[in-house]
């Protein structure tokens, strides 16, 4: 391994602490660093600590690390006829998923598309009807309970993405490291890998859980480089042969399905740099050198280095801030240097840390000034086709226009012409700085009265425009259930509000709404206020309009 840089020695040196300190030796792996309680342990941060103890090379950080990864390979799923097969439990505390129940293989592509939406209906007739005599949750609840003990639900009982995100890691171990591990770690890292990799490839080849673009990237890199070691020439052929229809996909707009997400871009950016790095196949470098780039011009457009952060829409995300489940202010730490380090701070995706400090980065000259200071106002208008990953595999991938608009100290994005299901996707958004430098946002979500924002759900379409100082909002709903559309507005600090039907004071930013909405509840809890819009069932108004416009400091007067 070559002498790291300081900025690589400092993210080493940070991530090992935080992983050192929630490192549980009677288990030898660490706690869930989400889960404060300390009830389970996470098997792929593990492998990441692995990876950490052995860059580092203290004392007993190899011994340690060849327990990590016992450990880790414990948690296998070895049966090769199941659809987890190769990949990981999350945790050993995690329960093992149902088996011998569900012959997948002998099914078509995107047939869990047509499972999942079949169960999905029984579900919703089986609850209505039943709705009188047990309450319709307790009914959906049991029916969906009984149907997960015999089919494995994905998410719920395995999480396929682990096998592409621990092969990665043991990727780069037996690059760096093998010489450094008893040669029965060695061994048993080498079938672990046999068995993710067959298991990813059967996964892409049945399209039987679609594949986001951060596990593409890695399905690609794990059929490259094990191909190569484990000496699977069909490994190599699949990985050219996908590398050119993921080059040729992303050269269509500049863009690919994970738009503009800087929770997934931190991923991409490490898993290309591992392509750049250790990609065996000539094809696949190419196609990592051309997205790597491609995707550093997108960044280059919706980053605002004033406001440091990356603008909306978001095509999946779970935070506004950038700094927050993702690593994206660690890669403009190592472009940019001191002037950055402040945006590396601990954070949920801290423990992959070690393996980006390995990937590097690498930025093109010509965005690097974008990234540093805030280039002027502009109007930024990208399309992508999205991934609808539950919806139907013929009709999954819609073509979506996202539109952005970048002041000084505000700027707005928006979403057209997504039918994304995920509550992930964030089609309006808006984030400015007030006079005193506090940093404020505001996202659009939905929910189910008393659920959650972050879940799948059918019937409601939003498309969204943004402009100079103007955010346009229109929501189509064709769903039975009750819902809540929510604005939901995030400062740094606890502040006060004053919202009315026509004008929203908030801090920093007074903006006039024109709704065709219902009367809004707006509930206030320390940093966050949320206005909450309710879509009424079998209402005659199955639509709701909104135009948000900034009012300037001229005009804020009653």
């Amino acid at each position: 391994m070559k002498p790291m840089s300081e900025e690589q020695q400092f993210l080493l040196a940070q991530s090992m602490s935080m992983m050192d300190a929630i490192y549980d030796e009677r288990a030898a792996m660490l706690w869930n660093e989400e889960d404060g309680d300390r009830e389970s342990h996470s098997t792929r941060a593990s492998a990441h600590y692995a990876v950490g103890l052995l860059m580092r090379g203290g004392p007993g950080d190899r011994e340690r690390a060849c327990e990590v990864l016992h450990r880790v390979m414990d948690m296998q799923f070895d049966d090769p006829e199941e659809i987890y097969y190769g990949t990981f439990r999350t945790s050993p505390e995690a329960k093992v998923p149902p088996k011998g129940h569900f012959p997948w293989k002998s099914f078509g592509p995107g047939f869990s598309y047509y499972l999942t939406s079949t169960l999905e209906r029984i579900a919703d007739k089986l609850s209505g009807e039943l709705a009188a005599v047990a309450g319709r949750d307790k009914v959906q609840s049991a029916f969906e309970s009984a149907a997960a003990s015999i089919l494995p639900p994905v998410w719920a009982s395995y999480d396929p993405n682990w096998r592409e995100f621990i092969a990665c890691a043991f990727a780069i171990i037996l690059e760096h490291f093998e010489s450094y591990l008893p040669e029965a770690v060695v061994s048993r890292m080498d079938l672990a890998m046999e068995r993710a990799v067959i298991g990813s490839v059967e996964r892409r080849l049945s399209d039987a859980i679609p594949m986001n673009t951060n596990i593409e990237l890695m399905h690609l890199f794990i059929c490259d480089y094990f191909g190569h070691r484990l000496h699977r020439a069909e490994w190599i052929a699949h990985a050219d042969s996908f590398a050119e229809q993921f080059r040729k996909s992303f050269s269509e707009f500049g863009t690919f399905a994970e738009f503009n997400s800087s929770t997934y871009y931190g991923v991409d950016l490490t898993v290309l740099g591992f392509i750049r790095n250790y990609g065996q196949s000539s094809e696949v470098r190419r196609m990592g050198s051309e997205v790597e780039s491609g995707l550093w011009d997108n960044i280059g457009l919706f980053y605002h280095a004033g406001l440091e952060n990356l603008c909306g829409p978001y095509s999946r995300g779970y935070e506004m801030e950038m700094t927050a489940h993702s690593s994206l202010g660690v890669f403009l730490y190592l472009a940019l240097g001191e002037s950055c380090k402040h945006l590396t701070g601990v954070n949920c995706e801290t423990s992959h840390d070690p393996l980006i400090a390995l990937a590097g980065v690498n930025v093109p000259s010509h965005i690097v000034s974008a990234l540093r200071s805030f280039g002027g106002e502009r109007l930024v208008r990208k399309q992508y086709r999205e991934l609808c990953e539950r919806d139907d595999p013929q009709a999954n991938s819609h073509l979506c226009t996202a539109t952005a608009w970048l002041g000084e100290h505000l700027m707005i994005g928006a979403m057209w012409g997504s039918r994304n299901t995920s509550g992930q996707l964030h089609p309006a958004t808006m984030h400015w700085q007030s006079e005193d430098g506090e940093r404020y946002s505001m996202r659009m979500v939905r929910r189910e009265t008393g659920g959650q924002w972050s879940k799948h759900m059918r019937g409601i379409v939003t498309n969204a425009e943004a402009e100079n100082d103007k955010l346009s909002i229109q929501v189509e709903f064709t769903t039975d259930k009750l819902i809540e559309l929510v604005f939901e507005i995030s400062g740094s600090a606890p502040f006060a509000a004053e919202i009315t039907g026509r004008r929203w004071r908030l801090p920093g930013l007074t903006l006039h709404v024109t709704a065709e909405a219902p009367q809004p509840i707006v509930d206030a809890a320390g940093d966050r206020l949320e206005i909450i819009y309710t879509y009424l069932p079998a209402s005659e108004n199955e639509q709701m309009r909104f135009v948000l416009e900034r009012v300037l400091a001229s005009e804020s007067a009653p």
